[in-house]
């Protein structure tokens, strides 16, 4: 039977495979990773029922294919220039962008660790913190209540924290609807601890090669050795610890293994004024290997929900911050577009709003040729409109799964 989000998921992991790889000049297996992914995008595409879906797909897997063209012939489209000898390449590892766009500051108290002891550079942790902070989140007060006891209570408020416990740190299982902010609430507490931070992804760690992922899951967990604080963020957790009775996870089962052996050392230095922390995302906890989520592994269960008024009304208000005008001398407020979006995620949330503005776009570039120089703001019908074509992304079964797995029913 095809599974289309295990294949779309795995079209994810090859894709970002192969921008790493071709970044670091590594033609070949960046090559291979670009068939692999396009292979995937053929199958996706081909069982695709939803025709807009499907038409994005088509014109990713011909850019795909131009890209493999170029690859092919030896010049590299990541690179400014192409045909690059691999050993004049930069080897400087890849890490994982700010989504968020904030600017980042020095870690504090640590820059003098941005390289491990051989020379090298770190592989996995960034040189610098986010400047993010949990006062950044809109809404979501449950959740930042939790993080606030379980993470920061021990560097802001230590000998109360220490009443009570006796070790600090944590591992965190924070899931939900895709969209919703658990990357950004990861990259929040970093900011908030301002403390080293490793972003780690699927593709991060799998290896086309055997023995190869387990090393990078031990070369990680030394890395985080040189820091009293710091934070391991693992996006997809699913994609990389599905339980070892599924089919998902053939290729896993080491990694696996190997990440439970390094889990069970991971824990705060005997500085007290230190916190050493681990944050899984998934967007399916259900099918998570049991042995991650038993005792004191990932025992603090957060869940990241679809954004409460609160945050739709930060969102909406954001996303008209520098076009106030489109919300001038309408029939639509923001109140209304909050009430609107209410079921749908941050990600959701910000296509709709796009999509709103390019209909009002449109309606403006036509005036303009009739002579009509006034903006044109955004009305109620555009909003119906997009909201009658739009596909919500969160079902009401899988919100469904959500509440069964918090209750521990699945």
């Amino acid at each position: 039977m095809f599974n289309y989000e295990i294949k779309k998921q795995s079209y994810s992991v090859a894709l970002q495979q192969a921008k790493q790889l071709l970044l670091q000049n590594d033609m070949q297996n960046g090559l291979y990773y670009i068939n692999r992914a396009i292979q995937l995008n053929f199958e996706l595409s081909s069982n695709c029922i939803i025709p807009e879906i499907r038409s994005s797909l088509i014109a990713e897997g011909q850019k795909l294919q131009d890209i493999a063209s170029k690859v092919s012939a030896g010049q590299n489209p990541f690179l400014r220039n192409y045909g690059v000898p691999a050993q004049q390449a930069p080897q400087s590892p890849s890490m994982p962008q700010n989504t968020q766009g904030a600017e980042n500051k020095p870690i504090k108290e640590q820059s003098s660790a941005n390289k491990v002891q051989d020379g090298n550079e770190l592989a996995f942790f960034k040189k610098e913190s986010p400047s993010v902070t949990l006062e950044d989140i809109a809404g979501l007060d449950e959740v930042k209540k939790q993080i606030r006891l379980n993470v920061i209570a021990p560097i802001k408020n230590p000998e109360l924290f220490y009443a009570y416990k006796e070790e600090a740190g944590c591992q965190i299982l924070m899931y939900g609807p895709p969209g919703c902010g658990k990357s950004f609430v990861a990259e929040a507490i970093a900011g908030e601890l301002q403390c080293a931070y490793a972003i780690v992804n699927a593709s991060d760690i799998l290896d086309k090669y055997v023995g190869e992922a387990p090393k990078k899951i031990t070369k990680l967990f030394e890395e985080s050795k040189q820091f009293d604080n710091c934070l391991i963020f693992f996006d997809e957790l699913d994609a990389l610890f599905a339980s070892r009775e599924s089919s998902d996870s053939s290729h896993t089962k080491d990694v696996l293994t190997t990440f439970l052996t390094c889990l069970s050392g991971f824990s705060a230095s005997k500085n007290k004024d230190s916190v050493r922390v681990i944050i899984g995302a998934t967007n399916r906890p259900w099918i998570l290997d049991s042995a991650l989520i038993r005792g004191k592994r990932f025992d603090t269960h957060i869940y990241v929900g679809l954004p409460d008024e609160k945050a739709r009304t930060f969102m909406v208000k954001r996303a008209f911050r520098k076009h106030g005008a489109l919300l001038e001398n309408t029939d639509i407020t923001v109140e209304d577009l909050v009430e609107m979006f209410d079921g749908y995620s941050g990600a959701d949330l910000t296509s709709l709003i796009d999509k709103m503005k390019s209909l009002a776009l449109s309606r403006a570039i036509e005036n303009s040729a009739q002579g009509i120089t006034e903006i044109s703001p955004i009305t109620k019908e555009d909003a119906l409109t997009v909201l009658k074509g739009f596909r919500n992304s969160i079902t009401k079964e899988s919100l469904e799964m959500f509440e069964s797995f918090a209750k521990g029913e699945i």
